[in-house]
């Protein structure tokens, strides 16, 4: 790696402070990195903050880039973008305390799939420690249980202003409990866990024992299928499935409710973001402005969690059905031994973009990529992969420019 004075040339000046928003002061001698995010990304230079948290690269090598610092073991990235100069950074004074860890919400969403039956939850946590500070400690902070005898095959993190990021779920010496060994930066972290249960008969009795008590708790069913639980009351429908929820009250050390039936997978949403292909599911889209209409204006239910993300949760379920679920457990890059073969799915169309907002979008998904890889977080045969798409997008918006050039 080079030193930054090596690079000290005529070419654009980066530049910038770090502060720590804990106390409003400087981050004075920390260790910064300009991280050149072209081909497989590579740090280009190094140094250290003054007295008053400044730093300062000169470099000649082609962007874009990110600029990374550390603090108290938790790293923290900021995107260096097309023409910018000043490039501040933030970091977070890292507290310990596990009670301080707060669910907002956590919804459940079921999908029968080769006689198993596919469970996503998400974990909304919202950080808003006041002053601000990072909830981080050794093995993770954040703790979550799982039914006995359930399989968990991923684990995605989704921090503030983040892309997802795998993660492991680590046992803890609780039974069925696990540990994600990632930091709560401030603002909403999403923690989105994928398993499977039995599901002989097409028919289960579950139960829910949070580690952390959600402000809020959703179940999302198939409409086809039944459910019944004592303390739940049907809060919605939502693209084809039934929401039911234990909302605005203390939750139960224990939720118990049975399902029961079949029901096909979810279909994609279309540009229109309504459901294609699920007549049904389309009828009940959120976009759908007759049904709502319908009842009266005090009747009407509040948006339920998935409502206010609802494609997020569902293309996760489809992914982890898509995968076999076997795949989804293994490292990044690698198959489990004797994983189902993958379903096939519709891939829903996507409108096309003015160059100019794909070209953002480009710069986007490129920086994320790198960032997942800076982090260790995605093995070398995935980010390959998942690179040439990227390159490949690229020379076809260029082919597009260069068209609407002639």
């Amino acid at each position: 790696m080079l030193p930054a004075a090596a690079l000290a040339q005529a070419g654009q000046n980066i530049t910038g402070q770090v502060m720590n928003a804990s106390i409003g002061k400087p981050l004075a001698h920390a260790a910064v990195t300009l991280v050149q995010l072209q081909g497989a990304m590579q740090p280009v230079a190094t140094t250290t903050t003054d007295d008053t948290g400044h730093y300062r690269f000169s470099q000649n090598a082609a962007g874009p880039f990110m600029v990374e610092a550390d603090f108290q073991k938790v790293p923290y990235f900021a995107q260096v973008t097309a023409g910018q100069s000043e490039t501040n950074l933030m970091v977070f004074n890292v507290n310990d305390d596990a009670s301080k860890v707060g669910v907002d919400a956590e919804i459940m969403v079921l999908q029968p799939d080769a006689g198993q039956l596919a469970v996503v939850n998400e974990y909304r946590i919202e950080n808003g420690l006041t002053p601000p500070a990072t909830l981080a400690r050794p093995g993770g902070i954040f703790r979550f249980r799982v039914p006995p005898g359930a399989h968990v095959d991923m684990v995605r993190v989704v921090g503030p202003n983040e892309m997802p990021l795998s993660r492991d779920a680590t046992p803890t010496s609780q039974h069925d409990v696990y540990g994600v060994d990632s930091p709560l930066r401030p603002g909403e972290t999403r923690i989105q866990v994928s398993y499977r249960v039995p599901y002989a008969g097409l028919k289960a009795a579950l139960s829910e024992t949070p580690v952390e008590k959600p402000a809020h708790f959703e179940v999302y069913v198939p409409g086809p299928m039944t459910f019944q639980g004592a303390g739940f009351t049907q809060v919605g429908a939502q693209d084809g499935y039934n929401v039911y929820g234990v909302a605005n009250a203390p939750i139960a050390s224990t939720l118990t409710f049975n399902v029961a039936g079949d029901a096909p997978m979810p279909a994609p949403p279309s540009n229109d973001g309504t459901a294609a292909g699920n007549g049904a599911a389309a009828g009940q889209s959120s976009t759908a402005a007759a049904p709502a209409a319908a009842e009266p204006a005090a009747a009407v239910p509040a948006r339920t969690l998935l409502e206010r993300n609802r494609w997020v949760i569902l293309a996760l379920l489809l992914l982890a059905a898509a995968a076999g679920f076997g795949i989804l457990l293994a490292r990044p890059g690698e198959a489990a031994a004797g994983a189902p073969a993958p379903v096939s799915l519709p891939v829903p169309s996507v409108p096309e973009a003015p160059p100019a907002s794909e070209m953002s979008r480009l710069k986007d998904d490129l920086f994320l990529l790198e960032v997942q890889r800076h982090t260790g977080r995605i093995a070398d045969a995935e980010y390959n992969q998942q690179r040439a798409a990227l390159n490949q997008r690229l020379d076809q918006l260029a082919g597009r420019l260069a068209g609407s050039a002639k």
